[in-house]
């Protein structure tokens, strides 16, 4: 189930819900130190660490918004990720979905192509 910004994911046995926009990806930027340009090409180099580091921030900003302590880690994120399937299951795929779909909403119809996210694609 997926709002504006927020999309309900299960993921870790339980619905978890996972946020998008400013605020999130500001936490993300800050805290892994890639850019907003940078994202899709980090996230094709090495769709193992970046998709479940965005994964834990989209996550984590409920709770930092809120000004409540992130009650998981990064490598919680990355457990139930490899429980559902991996960066292949379905939690990320329908995670990935949403990220795409957020990130471009407000960018024009030449951009959209170039930030959309597919990190399991193999390069030619």
């Amino acid at each position: 189930m997926k709002s504006k910004k927020v999309a309900k994911i299960k993921l870790g046995e339980k619905m978890r819900s996972f946020y998008f926009g400013l605020g999130f990806l500001g936490l993300f930027i800050e805290e892994s130190g890639v850019s907003l340009e940078d994202i899709d090409e980090e996230l094709k180099k090495n769709p193992f660490k970046r998709i479940p580091q965005i994964m834990y921030y989209s996550l984590a900003f409920g709770f930092v918004k809120q000004e409540l302590e992130i009650p998981f880690k990064v490598y919680d994120v990355i457990d139930w990720i490899d429980n559902d399937g991996g960066i292949g299951g379905p939690a990320v795929a329908e995670f990935l979905k949403a990220f795409n779909e957020n990130s471009n909403a407000n960018l024009p119809e030449n951009e959209k192509k170039k930030t959309a996210v597919n990190p399991t694609a193999r390069k030619k």
